[in-house]
């Protein structure tokens, strides 16, 4: 048994009152109206000593009710359930390779206990044999909370072990509601070395990070990296320069070429637009009218952006903006010579070459998963509505021996 609100016992001190109530009454003397007391016969009256504990029924319980409405304010919460189902757990894991062999041991005595184990799937999938993953490896938030909603028909009462990477990304949606306490295990996000995306170009070169984390062009991608089966861009990367001032013109397709010419890769750059193709970049110091030529996913970089409203290009959301001009008198960058290392960092950044995984702290965990569950309540709300019915009860015995006997 839990109490919600346990101070509300020390309300319990209070049956002193009755008490003291009580025995104060019985020292008052009483006056009785009495006749022909002349023709009683004299006798020696003994002194009584101690006190006489009259109506010690009715004493009894005003302390009961005392301690009863000191008990229900407390809220009391009463678990019904046999104490082998409260220990009943099911564990959900994540099908990732990484969480099996981290909780290995601990899954593995889970199957000799016999407890369930499944897969998180949008419908879970129990697990026979824990090195046999699903096909389907996907995790985010909505399967997760779409395999606990599962959970809320499959699950009585059992404890829920929830094994999966914490990452970043299941910040992104609403909070995970869960139908059963559970307790959450989680692994590092940066320990599950996210596969990393890469370029492809038509002359068989391929743009990528490395494992040491540096940008690289090759015709191979680094074995000793984790990437994704298919390149994100399999093409030319297009670019438009609109900008109006000629020096800054030259000076953004001088840095492009020679960023081209370091990692081995096809840019081309077009100096007007042009309707038959698609720019992945976009250099401008206005900003350019909406038109098919440009994607969702074109990068925009406005130079002396501050005199551009950001109201005018509501319809993009890649922009890169700039308060100056990229020309030797207005931008160290240029000066120094360090405008193509600065592209390279924007292109590893726009097409996230290189992706980091992020944990959330264990705050953010426990404001996430949120407990959905009623039954507490359900026991609560019961467990209260028979101690008020008792207090009734007693409370009405009470006053009726009171009444009955004027004490």
């Amino acid at each position: 048994m839990e109490l919600l609100n346990p101070l509300m016992l020390w309300g319990g001190l209070a049956i002193a009152i009755p008490i003291i109530l009580h025995f104060w009454h019985q020292k008052k003397g009483k006056v009785i109206d009495w006749a022909a007391t002349q023709w009683l016969i004299e006798k020696n009256l003994q002194q009584s000593r101690g006190v006489r504990l009259d109506n010690i029924l009715l004493l009894l319980l005003r302390c009961l009710l005392i301690l009863l409405l000191c008990f229900f304010l407390s809220k009391p919460l009463i678990n019904w359930s046999n104490n082998q189902s409260a220990t009943k757990k099911i564990h959900l894991i994540q099908p990732n390779n990484l969480i099996v062999n981290n909780f290995k041991f601990e899954l593995e005595e889970a199957q000799k206990k016999g407890e369930k184990l499944y897969w998180i799937q949008a419908k879970p999938i129990p697990i026979e044999d824990l090195s046999q993953l699903p096909v389907a490896k996907d995790f985010n938030p909505i399967i997760l909370q779409s395999c606990l909603n599962q959970m809320a028909v499959l699950a009585d009462k059992e404890h829920l072990e929830i094994y999966f990477i914490n990452q970043q990304g299941l910040a992104r949606g609403s909070n995970i509601f869960i139908p059963n306490e559970f307790n959450l295990h989680t692994v590092n996000g940066s320990l599950s070395k996210t596969p990393k995306p890469f370029l492809a170009f038509a002359n068989n070169q391929k743009l990528f990070v490395n494992a040491a984390n540096q940008l690289v062009g090759n015709n191979e991608l680094d074995r000793n990296g984790r990437y994704v089966s298919n390149a994100i861009h399999n093409n030319t990367i297009n670019v438009l320069l609109l900008n109006t001032d000629k020096t800054e013109r030259q000076t953004i397709a001088a840095s492009l070429k020679a960023l081209a010419e370091v990692y081995q890769i096809e840019i081309n750059i077009d100096p007007e637009l042009s309707s038959t193709k698609k720019y992945d970049w976009v250099f401008s110091n206005k900003v350019p009218s909406k038109s098919e030529v440009f994607s969702p996913s074109t990068l925009f970089i406005l130079s002396n952006s501050f005199q551009v409203p950001n109201s005018q290009l509501d319809y993009q959301k890649n922009i890169i903006n700039i308060p100056f001009s990229l020309s030797p008198q207005t931008s160290e960058l240029v000066f120094n010579g360090e405008l193509p290392e600065w592209l390279g960092e924007i292109l590893v950044q726009h097409y996230q070459l290189n992706p980091v995984s992020y944990s959330l702290s264990q705050q953010q965990l426990n404001s996430l998963f949120r407990y959905a569950g009623h039954g507490h309540i359900q026991e609560e709300s019961e467990f209260s509505k028979i101690i008020l019915l008792t207090f009734i009860i007693i409370l009405g015995i009470e006053r009726y021996i009171a009444i009955r006997k004027n004490a």
